[in-house]
């Protein structure tokens, strides 16, 4: 109940349970004080986490880490020549592309992917784009070979790019393989 003043009526033991020098009781209704601020204490941090959350949120900017593209040669008649995308110590989020540009033959081939799930789209005869539409877990590789046979002279290029809302530190997102008749070398 509330009084006429607008203080709330206090239970008629409440001069018992007044905290020592304050006419405050230490004990309203069954709640104990220190139970209240032990409560405001312990919602703090998750008020702050609450609040802080949808700020990072809307900020957009996943930091993914050093993800590395690398080109590799392959296996003469066994693996096909292509790149390997790695993630690194976070997960490469779905979206992430890798666009793949060809040089020196009129077609770069079919590209498969192992390892994880993307789409593979032709450009060109001589472009290929690579979506990722499943996240590549940290630490995980996804390999995109071609059908192009490392016998035959030829470059090709690639580069990653993030999904909007990702970044990231120290990562390696471009690679090459380039093809002689007689040898092959990669980045």
């Amino acid at each position: 109940m509330i009084e006429a003043n607008g203080s709330p009526e206090l239970p008629s033991n409440a001069a018992q349970n007044a905290a020592p020098g304050t006419h405050a009781p230490a004990r309203i209704a069954g709640i104990e004080r220190r139970t209240i601020v032990k409560g405001a204490a312990w919602s703090l941090p998750v008020i702050a986490l609450a609040v802080g959350a949808p700020a990072q949120a809307a900020s957009g900017d996943v930091n993914v880490g050093a993800f590395q593209l690398n080109g590799t040669c392959g296996v003469l008649g066994v693996l096909g020549p292509g790149f390997t995308l790695t993630a690194g110590a976070v997960a490469l989020p779905v979206g992430t592309t890798v666009t793949i540009l060809g040089s020196g033959v009129a077609n770069i081939g079919v590209f498969s992917v192992t390892g994880g799930t993307a789409s593979v789209s032709v450009l060109s005869a001589t472009s290929r784009q690579i979506v990722l539409t499943s996240a590549l877990a940290a630490g995980a590789t996804i390999a995109f070979r071609t059908t192009l046979s490392i016998s035959v002279a030829f470059t090709l290029t690639a580069s990653a790019a993030l999904p909007t809302g990702y970044t990231s530190t120290g990562a390696k997102a471009a690679g090459s393989v380039t093809a002689t008749l007689i040898l092959c070398s990669h980045t």
